[in-house]
């Protein structure tokens, strides 16, 4: 009794309370208008559906709602006394509540009881079972008052008002509740169930108390159904006092059942579909549609056929009531049956092969043993339905292992990978720590400023810079890069960068240099790889640098409060390209206050989504533009607006850049003091 009370404590269920009253009375009150048309006829009423759709989801609450709006509808619209509208809301109260007690009770094949979403054929099976059941219990009730009130007799109420319950509720109800259960979000009344165990003795005398109260609705009907027999045979009719007895009784034990247990809740047992509305929601929703318009054909036709051989307009849509009735009855018996071979030949197979791969799908295929795939299969073979269904399983068999196999090759170059990522880390640290990065550089000296940068395009790149004091009044600066990128084109940087600065040495030519490294280089190439390069020596003291090219991008110079402008200077092959290459060394004069601007070309050729290169005329303008920044503060200004260009594509090469400013000349005294030291 708590559960049929409990449903005024939230505000929730109170609102769900209201809706189904609403509900009830917006659908019964056009059909009070049979009344006038056909007096005495009031069983054309598909609002009687809605008791048994919304008691199964909504419980008491529902319950008490269209028991309720029945009330009132009695009182205000019928100006029924209190012995017309108190036995109505007891009959419909139960009307609404014994579907629900019922749905949470059946577990006949020990599948565990479900929410009510009709999955299966058996939960349509058992939603027909309820509804059968329910009818046939409140048309007892229903006839023997409006045999009491003087309605109707008993015998020519009774079948009307059963099909009127049962067929309204089976052809409305079912596709009702596959619609309204199709959202995920529904919500249900759930019965609060104790958890108990088979072997309870507890559980074992609550059987028995079940079997009692089953009983007792058990007699009601079965009293009913006698009664509507001998009376429709015999004319019999008892008297009004014994009628009133008869309703009171049965009413005691439709007040009694309500307080029936609940069937036994074991929790591993309580299956819950929430799929939307399933392949087999829409085969049902199909047939019934076909149904009722094979029934309204039927009623059609009977009406115009025997309009003319009844006087009575009445017994004329009984009659008519009755055909229809049977005929859909006829129609739900070749439904489920058709239902069932769809179900064992189509549904069950789709839904066991959905299942599986929903499991393979959650499955930790690294983890997860041969065992495990095995039982998947294992499954899957009892498909035999001999067409595509069976098809489609053998190919998922199959895709299982094909799956399976990709995901452990995966996980094996994954891991691969992952060490390989772990070293190239490794060498993408040792490759920075290679190229100076302490800045400032010299800070013992004042003659001169240096700022350089180097951002790869992998994790390791092909591009390098260098400067390094080739003695006391000479500081060398390398800018190159190597054909190809990553491991190779890094390698071979480590290579070119090593000899450059070992062949560096004071009093030799830059050009000697680098027909030196040209040919040592060349020797050991057989991947095919070579460097541009571009070095340059300055004379701290006499202000002239000395240059090689080798393929490289031309510098930029800016004089003091000049602008930046690429120096023209004849550029030679590049290292490792030929054995035998002789390179000549160009010089100019730097005056304090110039600048040397050095990089590769992975900087003019810096690419944009559009594919539309940086190019050296934007280059030049953001040099010119940051003219009087200090080296660095130019080089993050130009990476800065090369980023801005390129936006969100990905970096296409190495970008590396140098900056040197020669401040001021170094004295011969000072040139001395530093040999000295």
């Amino acid at each position: 009794m708590k559960d049929i009370f409990s449903v005024f404590k939230e505000k929730r269920w109170i609102a769900r309370m209201v809706i189904a009253g609403v509900l009830f009375l917006a659908c019964a009150a056009p059909f009070r208008m049979m009344l006038s048309l056909v007096p005495g006829m009031t069983e054309v009423r598909p609002a009687n559906m809605i008791p048994v759709v919304f008691g199964i989801l909504w419980g008491p609450a529902a319950a008490w709602g269209i028991s309720i709006a029945n009330a009132i509808s009695d009182i205000l619209v019928s100006h029924s006394p209190v012995q017309v509208w108190l036995p109505g809301f007891l009959i419909n109260f139960f009307y609404a509540y014994l579907p629900y007690k019922m749905w949470y009770s059946i577990d006949y094949k020990g599948n565990g009881i479900v929410k009510p979403r009709l999955g299966k054929v058996y939960d349509i099976l058992k939603f027909i079972w309820i509804c059968f059941v329910d009818s046939l219990v409140t048309t007892v009730l229903l006839a023997l008052l409006f045999e009491y009130l003087g309605f109707q007799s008993y015998s020519s109420s009774a079948v009307l008002l059963f099909f009127n319950n049962f067929d309204f509720a089976v052809v409305l109800g079912i596709p009702v509740i596959l619609v309204f259960t199709s959202r995920r979000e529904a919500k249900f009344w759930i019965p609060p169930m104790r958890v108990m165990e088979e072997q309870d003795e507890k559980a074992a005398s609550n059987y028995k108390l079940f079997t009692l109260f089953d009983l007792l609705l058990l007699l009601v009907a079965a009293s009913g159904v006698i009664y509507y027999l001998y009376s429709k045979t015999t004319g019999f009719v008892i008297e009004k006092n014994a009628e009133l007895v008869i309703l009171v009784a049965f009413l005691f034990v439709e007040i009694l059942y309500i307080r029936r247990p609940f069937g036994i809740y074991r929790k591993t047992r309580f299956r819950v579909n929430i799929r939307e509305m399933s392949i087999r929601a829409k085969v049902v929703l199909g047939f019934l549609m076909v149904s009722v318009v094979c029934v309204l054909l039927i009623g059609c036709n009977s009406y115009f056929t025997l309009r003319p051989h009844f006087e009575s307009q009445k017994q004329l849509w009984e009659y008519i009531y009755i055909v229809v009735g049977f005929s859909l009855n006829v129609l739900f018996v070749v439904s489920i049956l058709f239902l069932r071979y769809v179900e064992r030949k189509i549904t069950n197979p789709l839904e066991l092969l959905a299942e599986q791969v929903k499991d393979f799908a959650k499955r930790d295929h690294q983890k997860d043993g041969i065992e495990e795939r095995n039982d998947l299969q294992e499954n899957l073979k009892g498909i035999k339905t001999g067409d595509e269904i069976e098809g489609l399983s053998d190919s998922f068999c199959q895709m299982m292992d094909d799956i399976t196999s990709y995901v452990t090759n995966l996980a094996r170059v994954t891991a691969e990978k992952e060490r390989i990522g772990a070293e190239l880390n490794v060498a993408t640290q040792i490759q920075a720590d290679m190229l100076p990065s302490i800045f400032p550089a010299f800070p013992e000296r004042e003659e001169i400023d240096i700022y350089a940068t180097m951002t790869p395009a992998k994790e390791v790149g092909g591009d390098f810079y260098d400067f390094f004091m080739v003695d006391d009044r000479h500081l060398a600066m390398v800018m190159a890069d190597v054909s190809g990128k990553g491991v190779p084109a890094a390698l071979f940087m480590v290579i070119g960068k090593t000899l450059i600065k070992d062949h560096t040495k004071p009093g030799m030519s830059l050009g000697e240099v680098f027909t030196e490294v040209n040919n040592l280089l060349c020797e050991s190439n057989k991947e095919g790889l070579f460097i541009t390069a571009f070095e340059a020596v300055l004379d701290l003291v006499t202000g002239e640098l000395v240059f090689v090219n080798a393929g490289h991008e031309l510098p930029f110079i800016q004089k003091k409060d000049g602008q930046y402008e690429t120096y023209k200077t004849r550029a030679g092959f590049v290292l490792a390209g030929m054995e035998g290459i002789r390179y000549r060394q160009g010089s100019l004069q730097m005056e304090p206050g110039d600048k040397l601007f050095l990089y590769t070309d992975g900087v003019p050729e810096a690419t944009d989504a559009n594919e539309q290169l940086y190019g050296m005329e934007r280059l030049e303008k953001i040099l010119n533009e940051n003219r009087e920044k200090l080296p660095e503060e130019l080089l993050p200004a130009i990476k800065e607006d090369i980023d801005e260009f390129v936006g969100e594509a990905p970096q296409f090469d190495d970008i590396t850049m140098l900056c040197m400013e020669y401040r001021c000349a170094m004295t011969e005294q000072s040139s001395e003091e530093e040999a000295d030291k």
